[in-house]
């Protein structure tokens, strides 16, 4: 029979700035948002000296951090894509049938003729996810995406490992689960199963009127009441479905003239498209923004446009014209800009796009971008890029607490002293 299992890296962002520093182990650490602004993640020892508060600002946990020495980072994304791959690589080796479904979680199909081999397989994946990557997770295994996340949550309790597959199991682990904890459910539904009488996820499941639910909770809150009754509602999605891929980013500092803006969106459109030739799929459309920061006084603006390429493409020249397209669009001078973005959609595998009929040369320029891969690929990101994308880029995030690429930068490779 086939069952599911979510695997979920634990502290994902922290623990992944733990795996190349084992002096870091079991001592706080927080991990900051784009431009060192606020703290977005923790491990559990810094929630027991007092952090936890999310997107709670910087400069308002200065002396607590000294205090308890606390490991303080920036948000170091390319090193995350990149162990997140690396977990997602592993769980392959155990079902040709993995749904990424974020950075840090995989919904997993697993195929068995006894229930009692699923533990085990739990057991596994997490030692060899510790083994090969150096990534603590939970495993949560049960019939539905909904239960599995349930289990999921519950594994913490069980020694990284729940499963949830015979009635008495699930009804006995959804007798005490809040509606509010429910995957797709939050606060704001819970409230209105609240005024029907349903507070906990077995109430929910076992309430008859299916129609009400439908009604307080729309179609969607219908398919999870079948989902915690054992019925597949959402299925396992591939990653060729997905519609769109982007980058954006928080400038350093307030950004005032448009050529530095050209500079940021090429490079947001650079690694949109690198994003793209990765999965081998390309694109229809393109959207672009700016906008000033919310947080000051004064007046604001958000711009935004997109555009519509006449053949499908992946081609990094092509996409940051579009993006510098949509900035003359978009543009307005006399305002100081805090935040860029580029936004890919229409997303479709590369073997399945129409040419334009009208276009001279609908292969873009694919050679060159084979090129930009490989050589990026063998010595690190951006070795190779468009000059459009500026050199000194003085308008980058701030990260005053980054930690080294160690495993997508060669200079940045462990140096090991004998």
């Amino acid at each position: 029979m086939k069952y599911m299992a979510l695997v979920d890296c634990n502290s994902f962002y922290c623990s992944c700035e733990k795996i190349f520093r084992p002096d870091l182990r079991n001592k706080p650490v927080i991990v900051l948002s784009n431009n060192d602004g606020a703290a977005i993640a923790f491990t559990k020892e810094a929630k027991a000296v007092g952090f936890g508060q999310m997107c709670e600002a910087y400069f308002k946990l200065k002396d607590k951090v000294k205090q308890h020495n606390v490991a303080v980072f920036s948000s170091n994304y390319a090193f995350y894509d990149d162990i997140s791959k690396r977990v997602m690589n592993v769980l392959r080796a155990f079902s040709p049938n993995v749904e990424v479904y974020s950075v840090d979680e995989a919904f997993v199909e697993i195929e068995v003729d006894d229930i009692s081999q699923l533990e085990p397989i739990g057991r596994r994946m997490r030692s060899e996810i510790m083994r090969q990557v150096g990534m603590p997770v939970g495993v949560g295994i049960s019939k539905t995406k909904v239960l599995c996340k349930v289990a999921n949550k519950l594994s913490k309790k069980h020694n990284g490992v729940k499963v949830l597959v015979t009635e008495k199991d699930i009804d006995d682990a959804l007798r005490e689960f809040p509606t509010r904890d429910i995957w797709g459910i939050g606060s704001r539904s819970a409230s209105k199963l609240h005024l029907i009488n349903i507070k906990t996820a077995l109430e929910m499941k076992n309430f008859k009127d299916d129609k009400l639910i439908q009604k307080v909770l729309t179609k969607v809150g219908r398919e999870i009441q079948d989902e915690l009754r054992g019925i597949h509602c959402l299925n396992m999605e591939n990653v060729e479905d997905k519609k769109n891929t982007g980058n954006s980013r928080s400038f350093g500092y307030d950004v005032r003239t448009k050529r530095e803006l050209r500079e940021a969106l090429a490079q947001f459109a650079t690694n949109s498209a690198a994003k793209l030739r990765s999965q081998n799929s390309v694109c229809y459309g393109l959207s672009a923004y700016i906008h000033t920061n919310p947080f000051k006084p004064g007046p604001q603006y958000f711009g935004e446009d997109h555009v519509r390429f006449s053949s499908a493409t992946s081609d990094v020249i092509k996409i940051i014209a579009g993006a510098h397209e949509v900035l003359e669009n978009i543009y307005r001078t006399g305002y100081g800009y805090k935040k860029g973005g580029v936004l890919l959609s229409h997303i479709v595998p590369a073997n399945q796009a129409q040419v334009d009929l009208f276009c001279e040369d609908p292969t873009d320029n694919n050679e060159v971008n084979k090129v930009i891969d490989m050589i990026n690929k063998k010595y690190g990101p951006q070795t190779i890029k468009s000059a459009a994308c500026g050199i000194g880029q003085p308008w980058k995030t701030i990260h005053d607490y980054k930690s080294h690429h160690y495993t997508t930068d060669w200079n940045d490779l462990m140096k090991v002293e004998l």
